[in-house]
């Protein structure tokens, strides 16, 4: 399942998770974190607070699948040579109801050999730990290095919540193929919703026949300049990777049941109802989040761009 649209160099490109391993250039530069643990007086925000709801675990695809709970859930891929989960929700309690889940769907969680973390918010790592310790030791752990070094600093509070994860193996880059048994996962880099957000570019088959789904890492925009613009211009961003794939599948892993309540009646020879064609990808699926952003910006409640520091209290620092 390569990426149809890709050239004979950039087929050339696609690493080896041992190769994506060894491209961190300095050895030891990802460290394990440092951070201090979370105090019991921190609390989830909202809907990602327990006790969760699992949504009944349901394969999208040929050997590709869902698995979650009505605040956040998982896919899992099985590229033939082991399975690749993205993201991990919330925390252990929901790592360890999409472990039950993907036993339900006849995949053996011991199998999962690469872990991708779109982005650095609790409610995409915050199982990571269940994972490694209790389910797959050896899989490798990816996340962008500046979601990395964003764990490494932030205190622990809101969005950023404890368990983190403790040490990362690859560095998830701008335009990355790491390659797993028949798989090509590409990740592009779309900062906004967080500082490391990355969204994901992956084939997928219906029936033996190939469409490509676009993953986009995060959907919420913050009411400040930086972060919403910084939005605006990723959804852009990855709209042209998008189209170079000729995504047809839109997905986020913020599904709800609405999401596949369509597919769950499918009937044998019906179209696929999550196949939105490349056309509606930008039109339909990414302009939803393009909505989202004006909705953002026309809401009343944006803060202003940071006012530059007034000369005097500026501090000299020497050479500049």
């Amino acid at each position: 399942m390569d990426i149809p649209a890709a050239s004979a160099t950039q087929r050339a490109a696609i690493l080896t998770m041992a190769e994506a391993e060894a491209a961190l250039p300095v050895p030891g530069a990802a460290a394990p974190i440092a951070n201090a643990q979370a105090s019991a007086s921190v609390q989830p925000p909202g809907r990602f607070a327990p006790p969760f709801t699992s949504i009944d675990p349901i394969r999208l695809f040929d050997r590709f699948y869902f698995a979650g709970t009505t605040a956040v859930g998982v896919f899992v891929v099985d590229t033939g040579d082991g399975l690749v989960l993205m993201d991990t929700g919330c925390s252990p309690t929901d790592a360890a109801l999409v472990t039950a889940d993907m036993k339900k769907l006849a995949l053996d969680p011991s199998r999962i050999r690469l872990i991708l973390i779109s982005h650095e918010h609790f409610d995409h790592y915050g199982g990571l730990q269940y994972f490694k310790r209790e389910v797959c030791p050896d899989a490798k752990v990816a996340m962008s290095l500046a979601g990395w070094n964003l764990l490494q600093t932030v205190p622990p509070e809101w969005l950023y919540l404890d368990p983190r994860p403790q040490s990362v193996d690859i560095y998830l880059t701008d335009g990355m193929r790491i390659g797993l048994g028949d798989t090509t996962f590409q990740a592009v880099s779309t900062p906004g919703h967080s500082p490391g957000c990355m969204s994901f570019i992956i084939p997928v088959t219906d029936g033996g026949e190939t469409h490509m789904a676009g993953i986009l890492g995060g959907g919420a925009a913050w009411p400040t300049q930086i972060e919403t613009r910084m939005c605006q211009a990723s959804i852009e961003y990855f709209r042209a990777f998008a189209a170079a794939a000729r995504c047809d599948v839109g997905l986020t892993v913020h599904s709800q049941e609405a999401t596949f309540s369509a597919l769950r009646v499918r009937k044998p020879g019906e179209a696929h109802p999550l196949v939105i064609g490349t056309e509606r990808f930008d039109t339909q699926f990414l302009q939803g989040y393009r909505d989202i952003c004006r909705h953002v910006l026309d809401s009343g409640r944006m803060m202003p761009y940071p006012a530059l520091t007034p000369r005097r209290t500026r501090h000299k620092v020497k050479g500049l």
